[in-house]
């Protein structure tokens, strides 16, 4: 019974602990119509400059945004670009935060921890 739930546990941290770590790429929404694309930086953008708001893969190396600017999963307002939100999560520049990643994450873990205790 011990022995299942160290299985458990080692399945946890490797499900959070490695999964944004070590993936090579994350989605993110593109263009004012929210188009998926998948990105090779590992930061997404949100650009709203007067009523305009596009979003797109933030650049790689010197033609990175957010590491010019040093905006990381945060917002700011920037002269002559407008207020950048800059974000490290699969589809994070929607235009409503999404929490439900989360939720869907847990699942698994309860069935897991039900079958688990269960048996």
């Amino acid at each position: 019974m011990q022995y299942k739930i160290y299985i458990l546990l080692i399945s946890i941290i490797f499900l959070f602990g490695f999964e944004k770590r070590y993936s090579l790429a994350i989605q993110c929404y593109s263009g004012s119509q929210l188009q998926m694309i998948e990105c090779p930086s590992m930061s997404c953008i949100k650009q709203t400059l007067g009523l305009d708001t596009v979003r797109y893969c933030d650049g790689v190396g010197v033609s990175s945004i957010c590491q010019t600017y040093q905006i990381f999963d945060s917002c700011s307002n920037i002269p002559n670009l407008g207020y950048i939100c800059c974000c490290s999560t699969g589809l994070c520049n929607s235009s409503t935060q999404n929490k439900g990643n989360i939720l869907l994450s847990l699942i698994p873990i309860l069935i897991g921890l039900i079958y688990f205790v269960r048996n």
